[in-house]
């Protein structure tokens, strides 16, 4: 009976499918909780119950399954032996045969009505784990994750890469003179804008406190470029909470990606110029450029009483560098060390 043999391999291959299905949900709920055991996301009972639920359904349709293996195994043999089974016997065992098909497809609509949802249910939990919870950015968690894939493209095609570290200025003071919920008015404010001013950045993350990072694939000198013009769009938005006005700027340091660079290379110099951009005066934006920092941002330089020729301008700036650069190698010394371990 090679229509009815075909029924019942066509049969056991769905019970197959149906099993890896179970067992895979079982795999990534297992995993994702392993990848989240060093903190953060949901609560843990959260994660209990999902994989209690997972492992329920699934003890539950492997016992279906086992008994439909069983119902058809014995199918099988009758139809094996049975050379010169009469019609009414081979009419019954068909119909029965069809009738534990139509159970077993009710049980996988079953099945995959509840894959789906614990689908969801995970889905969501991959979601908080990566998102900072105040601002609606991603959190360090995911920036370290797309950090870790784009330097690999880089390994792997030299695609390069950017990475601007953005700060807002004395916020600790925001936090003693207005409070900790203006503070964290300003937070969602600023995220806010650098959500709608780099929509084409690859990755905008809450860094940590008051520190954000970018990551673009844009070239080092474009980023400081759209750093630069955030941080003038920030400088002229009215901040200001119950009533009262705040004043807001920001600091920023940008660094590309080069040949026989670690990721904590990249890490060191976006800091470094970070740290360049408060030490010359904050509300403005540096480029490492491999060497030293640069000053990206056009800021006024006071005219001398004679009125100061562009020469003059030159070697003021130029003497503001290397003042920025001498404090700067002593401050960034431990920050250098702590990126590398």
């Amino acid at each position: 009976m090679p229509e009815v043999r075909a029924m019942i391999d066509a049969t056991t291959f769905v019970i197959g499918v149906l099993i890896g299905a179970a067992l895979f949900a079982a795999g990534v709920a297992l995993g994702w909780r392993w990848a989240r055991r060093s903190g953060g996301g949901p609560p843990r009972e959260q994660v209990l119950d999902l994989l209690q639920d997972l492992a329920s359904w699934t003890s539950e349709v492997s016992g279906d399954v086992s008994k439909y293996q069983q119902e058809l195994a014995q199918l099988g043999e009758q139809i094996a032996h049975g050379q010169n089974l009469p019609p009414d016997q081979l009419q019954g065992l068909l119909t029965r045969m069809m009738r534990l098909n139509k159970d077993l497809q009710l049980r996988l609509h079953d099945a995959e009505s509840k894959l789906e949802s614990q689908t969801e249910q995970v889905e969501d939990y991959l979601r908080e784990s990566m998102t900072d919870g105040l601002t609606g950015l991603h959190n360090r968690r995911a920036l370290d994750a797309e950090l870790d894939a784009l330097y690999a493209e880089w390994e792997r095609k030299q695609q390069p890469f950017s990475m601007a570290l953005i700060d807002i200025d004395h916020f600790k003071r925001i936090n003693d003179t207005y409070g900790h919920p203006a503070g964290d008015a300003v937070l969602q404010r600023v995220a806010q804008l650098l959500h709608d001013h780099l929509d084409a950045a690859h990755c905008v993350a809450r860094y940590g406190g008051e520190e954000f990072a970018v990551l673009s694939l844009t070239s080092p000198q474009r980023t400081a470029q759209i750093i630069d013009a955030l941080r003038a769009a920030v400088a002229q938005t009215s901040f200001s909470h119950e009533g009262e006005s705040i004043p807001v700027t920001l600091s920023g340091g940008v660094a590309g990606v080069a040949a026989g660079d670690s990721i904590g290379d990249v890490v060191r110099r976006a800091d470094e110029a970070l740290y360049a951009s408060k030490l010359g005066g904050r509300n403005r934006v540096h480029l490492h450029d491999g060497t030293i920092c640069r000053l990206v941002t056009q800021v006024p330089v006071e005219s001398s009483p004679s009125g100061a020729s562009a020469g003059y301008e030159a070697a003021e700036k130029e003497q503001l560098q290397a003042r920025i650069q001498e404090r700067l190698r002593k401050i960034v010394l431990d920050e250098s060390r702590r990126m590398k371990d």
